[in-house]
């Protein structure tokens, strides 16, 4: 009669744990999403996107203008915003630019880039992934052979016409990243 009375309490409790574990958000936002607002730097700057540089767009096909910078928070996040007259433009002329500096195979190299302007802000450092790791599962920098030729941005969005560049390790974190500043532009 014990064992049962424990296995009763012991499977309500993990059925407890399972229910109010924290289920992961669903991403709602697409890869392109076309939009009627024509956005701009002053959109950005209006829900709190700080500009850290302003890049010439001289070989960045049709672009009209594209910054660096994060969106304040904690942590802050750092992006890549380009803008284009419109959304045909930015999927058109944006999207072989975009994929060139995101993901696994992002060109992180000036020298191989196709624009080059901002290539080294879209490198990110990190320890030997192969080396000690520290009780929060991070590298221990301080001992490891630190590497800034991993790539910040694992992948990018078309907004309207805009072109942005969210820094995450894997494309689901860019996407979530992305999202932060698409939901205050629809607040």
């Amino acid at each position: 009669m014990k064992v049962f009375k424990n296995f009763v309490l012991y499977s309500i409790l993990l059925i407890s744990i399972v229910a109010c574990s924290p289920e992961e958000e669903e991403i709602l936002i697409d890869k392109i999403t076309p939009s009627d607002t024509i956005f701009s730097y002053e959109t950005l700057s209006a829900i709190g996107f700080k500009k850290t540089r302003e890049y010439k767009v001289e070989g960045l096909t049709n672009a009209v203008s594209a910054y660096y910078g994060f969106v304040k928070g904690n942590p802050e996040i750092d992006y890549e915003i380009r803008f284009y007259k419109s959304h045909s433009d930015a999927i058109e002329f944006g999207t072989s630019f975009a994929e060139e500096r995101t993901g696994e195979d992002a060109v992180l190299k000036k020298d191989a880039a196709t624009w080059k302007e901002g290539v080294k802000d879209a490198r990110s450092c990190a320890g030997n992934p192969h080396g000690t790791v520290s009780k929060g599962g991070t590298a221990n920098i301080a001992h490891d052979i630190q590497n800034c030729m991993h790539v910040k941005y694992a992948d990018y969005i078309i907004y309207g016409n805009m072109v942005m560049l969210c820094a995450g390790w894997e494309s689901e974190g860019s996407f979530r990243n992305c999202e932060v500043i698409i939901n205050k532009l629809n607040e």
